[in-house]
């Protein structure tokens, strides 16, 4: 692992409600995160594999009874920087890329929207029992993971190919306080 410098600023806000039967939060993140590493880049500053310009979080939760309640998150961020290839050459029947510019681009953005429902009911010594019932990612967008580079049949295309891990996802949840 080699040695260098890194450096990060940015600025976060959070508007936050708390009482009454809806609440929730918005927040939002600006921020930097550049790596300068002797030998890579030629020497010079790049984005760091962790910098996500921007980040928004919308949190929502509705009492719909005392018993009911409705909860709703959306998120979305600047997709993670990664390195891909300029350009390739042929070395003895073998394609090999090259690299000119350490993380130079974007993934595309992640985003999603989480939806549920929650019953719950006093538990007879105290504490409480509740069902959650959710849907991660309830518009089934399938947001990056992996960005490959893969080379056609005779060699000479290369593209780019993204991998996902999830969809739309389902989830029960049976929560027991005492």
């Amino acid at each position: 692992m080699l040695a260098g410098q890194g450096r990060a600023y940015g600025t976060e806000w959070l508007a936050r409600k708390n009482s009454g039967r809806l609440t929730g939060w918005i927040a939002y993140t600006l921020s930097w995160s550049k790596s300068k590493v002797p030998g890579i880049n030629h020497g010079r500053w790049y984005t760091a594999g962790n910098d996500r310009r921007h980040d928004i979080d919308i949190a929502a939760k509705y009492r719909l009874s005392p018993r009911w309640t409705l909860h709703a998150t959306w998120m979305f961020n600047t997709g993670q920087a990664f390195t891909a290839p300029s350009g390739k050459y042929v070395l003895e029947d073998n394609y090999i890329y090259y690299y000119a510019e350490r993380n130079g681009y974007r993934a595309p953005a992640y985003h999603r929207m989480d939806v549920g429902a929650a019953w719950s009911r006093p538990a007879k010594r105290g504490g409480k029992r509740e069902i959650v019932i959710g849907i991660y990612n309830v518009y089934n967008h399938y947001n990056p993971y992996l960005i490959r580079f893969e080379d056609g049949s005779d060699g000479a295309r290369t593209r780019a190919v993204q991998y996902s891990l999830f969809g739309i996802l389902p989830s029960v949840a049976y929560h027991v306080e005492f």
